[in-house]
């Protein structure tokens, strides 16, 4: 767990080398957005899905599913309260609620998860990470475009006519009716999927080091965001699904997802969507160093 957590820090530490010494401009950070957003995600989601079909495991990755709908929206919720008891900016608002109701669950979930429990919960990561993208560019993409009219109530159709949703459903369908496909495909996707996590932490780095080294960590008040998503939201979900979920693996599971760092699409939205990149990009930096202390904290009340 550590050393997977420590490998993304170096990821990030790249991206604000390559930044600073001119190898990646404007230009190829809006080119890296659009790449993660339109092939790597995407290829990342289909191919977790191809796996065999048993009803057990659809039993527990439709579970998983619900429980991660109500966790996002707990930490929406969480989101809200937090910025205005801290009297946030509107960009301030947008982001930390951002931060806090969605976590790392694709980039840093699938490698902490395969190291604690194994390849076999991979399914439950992946099922989680539906929830999450099912509402991230749905609920999230409204969130970081609140005035800028980009999506109106006529246009949220759109938000679902993107390629992360229709890898997502195709992904499904190749799941529930155990569809198998060709093993050089199979291979050519799993190549391009295995970007999403080393460019999406060059990303994050490179709008870091734009920031300048001194302004690499957040506020007192973004710390205070973060507390509230990495130690109060698992542990109160952790209190909350206890009773109903049996299952242990599932159970761990759920909460360590629960208390994964900031999403490192919440510095890609605000830089696609122009909502101040590099406060994002802060956040998210230091809610990934942070999490070197507050995840193995979470795994000592499982």
């Amino acid at each position: 767990m550590f050393s997977s957590l420590i490998s993304l820090l170096l990821c990030i530490l790249a991206g604000i080398i390559c930044i600073r010494a001119k190898i990646i401009n404007d230009e190829g950070i809006s080119a890296f957005t659009e790449i993660l957003l339109k092939i790597g995600l995407p290829c990342t989601i289909f191919v977790t899905m191809l796996r065999p079909f048993t009803a057990e495991l659809l039993a527990d990755s439709l579970l998983i599913l619900a429980i991660f709908a109500v966790i996002h929206f707990y930490g929406l919720a969480l989101g809200f309260l937090t910025s205005k008891l801290l009297r946030a900016t509107p960009s301030e608002k947008s982001i930390w609620t951002f931060g806090i109701a969605f976590g790392n669950i694709g980039y840093m979930g699938f490698p902490i998860i395969n190291a604690v429990f194994g390849e076999e919960a991979l399914i439950f990561t992946t099922m989680a990470n539906i929830s999450f993208n099912i509402l991230v560019f749905s609920i999230g993409v409204r969130l970081m475009t609140p005035q800028n009219g980009n999506y109106t109530k006529g246009d949220w159709h759109k938000l679902f006519i993107t390629p992360v949703m229709i890898a997502t459903i195709l992904g499904i369908v190749c799941f529930i009716f155990s569809i198998r496909i060709p093993e050089p495909i199979t291979e050519g996707i799993r190549f391009m999927a295995s970007i999403t996590t080393p460019v999406s932490m060059l990303l994050i780095g490179a709008l870091l080091g734009k920031s300048g080294i001194r302004s690499l960590f957040a506020g007192w008040k973004a710390y205070c965001v973060l507390v509230i998503k990495q130690l109060v939201l698992p542990l109160t979900v952790l209190v909350a699904i206890e009773p109903i979920v049996h299952n242990h693996t599932v159970l761990s599971v759920i909460v360590l997802l629960s208390a994964m760092p900031s999403a490192a699409i919440t510095a890609i939205f605000a830089q696609k969507y122009h909502m101040d990149p590099e406060a994002a990009s802060r956040l998210v930096f230091t809610s990934t160093v942070l999490s070197l202390i507050t995840v193995p904290v979470i795994t000592i009340f499982l």
